[in-house]
């Protein structure tokens, strides 16, 4: 499974690089002017509308910088699949036959309008609740490829998911929280004066992946005294890293 990593500007790219991350998501209204210096820096990129989006220049974008990444969503409209088939449609009638089908909602009975042929690659989108979202990925057919956007919390489903991209790497540096891989599970983790009550366990946690810190190029005393980068690689060194080691995913997601 490939994970892609979200990044939303100069900082949090920076940051994945120097992290030996391998595959990074990209908004074409963020790397429309610098998609070109991104394709030599990572494996991989997948490209999203994002939020506000105009179709027309999300088409115009998609032909014009087709040799910069590698897998690129069709238009699409949260929670609404009638209208994310008709940006669909109006793709393919503009001769754009690459970007990847969205399911918003009801991902078996849309799965069925697409009639996907074995083997093609469909992202599954948004559907209200979380317990829902559960329910219907597991009714999915296995002989599709799967991508889950914001799909995060489901890496540890590495049989039904041949990619999936996350953005709560970033929100640590906001929130100053991250969540801590320990044996096939994970735990919450506070920084700064959130973290008070918190300092032992996040001390074992530091030097139980001080050589992730080591990679990533951050150190114990700039994650405990808040320094912005190191609360941004953070989750990183101390989930991402060792969840990909144990679920055997490591090398094609990191190269450090």
């Amino acid at each position: 499974m490939k994970i892609y990593f979200n990044a939303n500007n100069k900082a949090t790219l920076e940051a994945l690089e120097g992290c030996g991350v391998r595959n990074v998501l990209l908004s074409h209204r963020y790397s429309y002017a610098n998609i070109n210096k991104f394709k030599s820096k990572f494996d991989s990129i997948f490209i999203v509308p994002g939020t506000k989006g105009n179709p027309d220049k999300y088409r115009e974008f998609l032909k014009k910088k087709k040799e910069y990444y590698d897998y690129a969503t069709q238009f699409d409209v949260f929670y609404n699949m009638d209208e994310t088939l008709k940006y669909l449609e109006n793709e393919r009638k503009d001769g754009i036959d690459w970007t990847l089908p969205v399911l918003q909602e009801n991902y078996l009975n849309h799965l069925s309008k697409l009639r996907p042929e074995k083997g093609s690659y469909v992202c599954l989108g948004e559907v209200h609740g979380k317990i829902e979202t559960e329910d219907q990925i597991r009714k999915l057919p296995m002989n599709v490829k799967y991508h889950g956007l914001a799909k995060g919390k489901h890496v540890t489903q590495t049989k039904l998911f041949e990619s999936l991209d996350t953005s709560a790497w970033i929100s640590a540096a906001m929130s100053k929280k991250t969540e801590v891989w320990n044996a096939n599970s994970t735990y919450s983790m506070f920084f700064g004066n959130k973290g008070k009550t918190m300092k032992p366990m996040l001390n074992h946690a530091l030097e139980v992946y001080k050589e992730n810190l080591e990679k990533v190029g951050i150190t114990k005393t700039g994650v405990i005294e808040d320094e912005y980068y190191s609360l941004l690689k953070a989750p990183i060194a101390l989930l991402f890293m060792p969840m990909c080691k144990s679920l055997r995913i490591y090398e094609e997601n990191f190269n450090k």
